[in-house]
């Protein structure tokens, strides 16, 4: 089976699911953390609630930095001044003691890992997420409109189902 395929299950066949959709902006990172921390928390799994909080933060400042529409074309939401809506939309799922993190994007460029200098401030996210989620990948929307990265988390007792 597919990779993407796999991580999906848990998010489109979840025992529970909430979505946050967030303006693209300083502000996305802080607010999908709160979410996740509040929902996380009402499911009952805060055993995995520092793990799921590092990824979401990783994951939504890349989209608010990184996940912008190439080129406006028509058919785009747009802002009342014409410019294309930049938004990041956030699931949590969880199935089986795992919690699927997705965080879809209006870019189609893949994630990539950078190699930042010793003393650079950013770059290392997706090696958090590498060394924090269970499993994580990438795929473009099924609209061909941007990305979903989706990272799973699970407890040491759950199995992750391919």
């Amino acid at each position: 089976m597919d990779r993407i395929e796999s991580l999906g299950s848990v998010i489109n066949a979840p025992e529970h699911q909430k979505s946050l959709t967030l303006a693209a902006n300083d502000r996305a990172p802080g607010r999908a953390r709160s979410f996740t921390r509040d929902v996380l928390t009402a499911w009952e799994v805060e055993d995995l609630l520092d793990q799921a909080v590092l990824i979401v933060s990783e994951l939504t400042t890349n989209a608010e930095r990184h996940g912008r529409t190439p080129d406006a074309g028509p058919g785009l939401p747009s802002r009342t001044d014409g410019a294309p809506a930049e938004e990041i939309t956030l699931t949590l799922a969880l199935q089986a003691g795992v919690v699927g993190i997705e965080v879809e994007d209006n870019s189609p460029e893949a994630p990539l890992p950078q190699n930042p200098s010793l003393y650079a401030t950013g770059g290392r996210g997706l090696y958090l997420v590498s060394a924090t989620a269970d499993a994580w990948a990438a795929c473009p929307k099924e609209d061909g409109r941007g990305k979903r990265v989706i990272a799973l988390v699970r407890r040491p007792e759950a199995p992750i189902t391919s």
